[in-house]
């Protein structure tokens, strides 16, 4: 019974004393791909991840729960307005949402202003997004790419007159995280519609096209 219990106090200490953090690279299911420095794993063996001495578990992990991301765009876009020509815009719009690894969504608000001669106009809205990503959004993923849309409405004023825009947006996005980190870029591309109502009815549509940052935590 001694040496039993010599031999599990020899274990358990050379256990806390080499033990090794893992780095997971990937998860599909129940299964992952991890990245193990230390002793060599036997396969088909249970290792069981304890705390350490400080009490927090020795697998360090950075989630990747909710986003907030940053971006501007320049979009061309044609008017119905009978003798209006092509108009050049610069936004920017900010994200916050929640990351369900398939897909994300949440609120949104942007700002845009046009300055066009003596003449400057600005746009404030909110509404909210959805991306659905055909690679699940996890930690360590470095390049994700989907489908997703969004809507807004928000309110337009030209200095003189105020009106109310409703806009929706679908097309394409990719997100890039060079270092594998939660920190990255995102690209968007699709058709915008919107429609702006109030003194002078329009109806606005073309190809939008944006570049941001973005964050993940």
């Amino acid at each position: 019974m001694k040496k039993y219990l010599l031999a599990l106090a020899v274990f358990s200490f050379c256990s806390a004393t080499y033990a090794q953090k893992i780095k997971v690279r990937k998860v599909k299911g129940k299964q992952a791909v991890v990245e193990f420095s230390g002793a060599t794993l036997e396969s088909g063996r249970v290792y069981e991840l304890a705390p350490d001495e400080f009490g927090e578990s020795s697998v360090t992990t950075s989630s990747r729960n909710y986003v907030i991301s940053i971006e501007g765009l320049i979009q061309s876009l044609k008017s119905d307005t009978s003798g209006a020509e092509n108009e050049m815009d610069i936004s920017l719009t900010a994200r916050f949402g929640w990351n369900h690894g398939s897909y994300e969504f949440g609120p949104l608000g942007s700002y845009t202003s046009d300055a066009e001669g003596a003449t400057t106009t600005t746009l404030i809205s909110g509404g909210g997004f959805f991306d659905y990503n055909l690679i699940a959004n996890t930690p360590g993923e470095a390049f994700i790419y989907g489908a997703g849309g969004a809507g807004t409405f928000g309110q337009y004023n030209d200095g003189s007159n105020a009106s109310t825009v409703m806009t929706f947006f679908g097309g394409l996005f990719a997100k890039w995280f060079p270092t594998g980190s939660n920190v990255g870029f995102r690209i968007d591309g699709g058709y915008l519609y919107g429609k702006l109502t109030g003194d002078a009815s329009t109806t606005t549509t073309g190809f939008k096209a944006s570049l941001g940052l973005l964050g993940y935590f």
